[in-house]
């Protein structure tokens, strides 16, 4: 697993660079948004053994970090499958926060399920708030435009803070659902290959 968590931080650490050349070389302020996903990326990587990070978990932070990051092309103002792009981005971070942070629980110390549940919701809206704050920060210091430090499309809603919340939601309760029926399918997989010895 170590060896498949370096090549996907390189994969998606490369690429990152790309859009952020293509950012710098059109002056989109998401050339600012560079600096934030590479220490996402890296950050998580350097604590993959305390949290046992599973490669496609991390594969698909790598898939989130690139999703925020195709907002420069402008996706923040399309309604794929007729949702706000803004609405499956803040989806999805629920969904893999929640897988990331399930897994992390579930093999460092004896929690039941239920407290893991509650738990990982806690910590993901944890998250999801920093997030807000974050980018009400950078609206203020440099007003508004596009990019995780400023408030653009996707976020001109009054209800906006609310609603990205509410999808991360969602989308973490999404993920925790198919992590416990994942476990649940694994382990009786394991019965019954073991009944049959």
């Amino acid at each position: 697993m170590h060896r498949a968590n370096t090549i996907i931080a390189w994969l998606f650490s490369l690429i990152l660079v790309g859009l952020e050349i293509y950012a710098l070389a059109t002056d989109s302020r998401y050339k600012w948004d560079f600096i934030f996903l590479m220490i996402l990326l890296w950050g998580v990587y350097a604590i993959r053994q305390k949290i046992d990070l599973h490669p496609l978990h991390y594969a698909l932070l790598g898939v989130f970090l690139l999703l925020h990051d195709i907002g420069m092309f402008g996706c923040y103002m399309t309604y794929p499958l007729g949702v706000e792009y803004d609405y499956w981005v803040h989806g999805f971070f629920g969904f893999v926060a929640s897988l990331i942070v399930c897994r992390a629980y579930h093999f460092h110390g004896h929690y039941s399920p239920g407290f893991i549940v509650v738990a990982t919701l806690v910590v993901m809206l944890g998250f999801s708030a920093f997030h807000e704050i974050f980018e009400y920060a950078g609206a203020q210091l440099v007003g508004e435009g596009e990019g995780v430090l400023f408030i653009g499309a996707g976020d001109l809603d009054e209800w906006d803070t609310q609603k990205d919340m509410v999808n991360n939601v969602v989308g973490a309760s999404i993920g925790l659902a198919l992590y416990y029926l994942v476990r649940f399918w694994n382990l009786r997989r394991s019965q019954t290959a073991n009944s049959q010895d």
